[in-house]
């Protein structure tokens, strides 16, 4: 048994213009091409607001296999017709995933529409239109789960920028069968208050209340003009070989490693915010950010706790609920390229690890590389532990049955391996 905690959807062209009210016109996010640029991309009206699809599977004659390409990679498709169907198809994913070896799997997002961040710049983008375009994206997200059933976790992106819109969202998806929400780590980049505020009080009793995570996505926590202003940096004094995404290849390494220390700082904040505290039920995933830092932060965390006695300024900090406390009790980070062993787990605790994929942007395994990641990147471990991280993690994380998990269509129905009864 395999779940894949870290997924994502790339959005077809249909995704909004078959979900979304005529009356939004033009602004209805659809794919134009822009003959500048000679790329097919998402507009929103006259706004390009991003490319065509963050994949980098593309079709190749006589094949009908997903393939990264290596003479330009981490390039993604520039047009419609050479973005591979698993990218955007439930049907064609599963496919992939049977051939990986994988059950199931969790969907985020692709596209940066799911923030609030584009819309300040579009006349008529008003957050009526928001709402109902986050609302049609999880209509979307919940569309893979309907036509392959018990493949996908199918998890709601929420509008936390509107909070009373955010809780409706919330539980309109919990009732339509959601198994997750994912926003930001980092609300304040987008001019909203800190996690520790107050201010998120209904959000967090709103998502309690269903026993499903919230999840803060590599890339979400990031603040996106340093960002931008650090790539721009770093490719001043790179080589000239642009290319689209993230410059040349030094850019596009620090690139992914800002995202995941950026998240990982998010997570740092979320423990000391009261907010874990305060709902000790509710969970957190840390997601495409690695495991292999945890150990570190939470040795350091609980030091540092100790010595500095933020229970006494903090409310909702306990003197009695240790960093490390808060962490295994609520907190489920992934991993799907590091080697774990025995020694890891001392402070980096078996229970809170789920296996990603991360299909299928650059960093993504595919083929061999997933059997790789939790047979020999794993071998250290006891059995009960690998399955752990194989799936029993990821069904305490998303609060799945045993019968709510697909097999694979390459699983002899006798295998133990391949039911769904565990």
């Amino acid at each position: 048994m395999l779940i894949d905690a870290d997924s994502h959807v790339c959005e077809p062209p249909d995704t909004w213009t078959s979900r979304m009210a005529s009356k939004w016109g033009e602004l209805i996010p659809r794919i134009k091409r822009n003959h500048d640029h000679q790329a097919d991309e998402w507009y929103i009206g006259d706004h390009s607001v991003s490319n065509l699809a963050l994949t980098v599977m593309f079709n190749e004659q006589n094949d009908d296999r997903p393939h990264r390409r290596k003479d330009d990679f981490p390039a993604s498709p520039q047009f419609i017709e050479e973005v591979h169907p698993s990218s955007w198809d439930p049907v064609e994913r599963a496919k992939v995933m049977d051939s990986y070896g994988i059950n199931m799997a969790a969907l985020y997002p692709n596209l940066g529409l799911t923030s609030p961040d584009h819309y300040r710049l579009i006349p008529g983008a008003t957050v009526e239109f928001q709402l109902e375009l986050i609302a049609a994206f999880n209509d979307f997200v919940l569309s893979w789960a309907q036509r392959a059933p018990g493949r996908f976790i199918p998890l709601a992106v929420i509008p936390y920028w509107d909070l009373n819109g955010c809780i409706k969202e919330i539980e309109r998806c919990v009732e339509l069968g959601h198994k997750g929400f994912v926003m930001s780590g980092t609300p304040e980049y987008h001019d909203c208050p800190v996690l520790s505020s107050r201010h998120w009080d209904p959000l967090w009793a709103a998502a309690n209340a269903t026993n499903l995570p919230i999840a803060f996505h590599a890339g979400t926590s990031t603040n996106v003009e340093d960002f931008v202003a650090m790539m721009e940096r770093e490719r001043d004094g790179g080589a000239d070989n642009q290319r689209i995404p993230g410059g040349n290849n030094v850019t596009a390494i620090i690139g992914v490693f800002k995202t995941f220390l950026d998240n990982i700082m998010a997570t740092a904040n979320l423990i000391m915010s009261g907010v874990p505290s305060r709902y000790p039920d509710l969970k957190f995933a840390i997601v495409e950010s690695g495991s292999g830092w945890v150990p570190f932060a939470l040795e350091s965390l609980d030091v540092h706790f100790k010595r500095y006695r933020p229970w006494e300024t903090r409310q909702g900090l306990r003197k009695d609920d240790l960093p490390s406390d808060i962490f295994r009790r609520q907190i489920f980070v992934n991993t799907w390229y590091e080697q774990v062993r025995p020694d890891d787990l001392a402070l980096l605790p078996v229970d809170n690890i789920m296996f990603e994929s991360d299909y299928p942007h650059p960093t993504c395994l595919m083929d061999d590389e997933v059997s790789h990641s939790v047979t020999s990147l794993l071998s250290d471990l006891s059995e009960e532990d690998r399955e752990k991280i194989s799936y029993k993690n990821a069904m305490r994380c998303f609060d799945l049955a045993p019968g709510d998990i697909g097999r694979i269509a390459r699983d002899d129905p006798r295998s133990e391996l391949a039911g769904n009864t565990h």
